[in-house]
């Protein structure tokens, strides 16, 4: 009873491990980009304190982790349900390979994020350009009121002091 128990196991972990195998290396790029996001997203909180002392801290918090966490989570059921629909249900298309676009979606809104995050805060010429076009992430997730900071920009372009 008990060789018939584990080829039984060996069977169906098996099963399993060749159905996400291939999901793997779209998991790994993901995973990737959401680590970088949050060195980035560390660095901006740095800045925004550096900049604003009383506005944050400056610290990773635990809140954050598990947004991170779950954020894996769901990217990975994702994936492993676009693969399954893909060799599943859409057969007569000879592969639409859709966890590819759902990694590649993901890690574009990733690297979105992650330009997001380099470039509020930052007085570089490239972040302010980023800044036309971008989200100012300092406002939205630190309560930083950028207003006097574009007070100051305006003051900085034409030598007067705006009160």
């Amino acid at each position: 009873m008990k060789g018939t128990e584990f080829k039984y196991f060996f069977s169906v972990s098996g099963g399993f491990m060749a159905f996400i195998v291939p999901t793997l290396e779209h998991a790994a790029i993901c995973s990737f980009a959401i680590v970088i996001d949050v060195i980035t997203a560390y660095r901006l909180s740095r800045r925004v304190k550096r900049k604003n002392p009383g506005a944050n801290d400056g610290k990773f918090k635990s809140s954050y982790a598990r947004r991170v966490f779950d954020n894996m989570i769901k990217i990975y059921i994702l994936i492993l349900l676009a693969h399954a629909i893909d060799i599943r249900l859409l057969v007569m298309f000879d592969g639409l390979y859709l966890s590819n676009y759902v990694a590649a979606i993901f890690t574009f809104i990733q690297a979105w994020s992650i330009l997001e995050n380099e470039s509020s805060m930052n007085d570089a010429k490239w972040a302010r350009l980023l800044q036309k076009i971008m989200v100012n992430k300092a406002e939205r997730h630190f309560n930083v009121d950028m207003s006097e900071f574009k007070h100051l920009d305006d003051e900085e372009k034409t030598g007067l002091s705006v009160k």
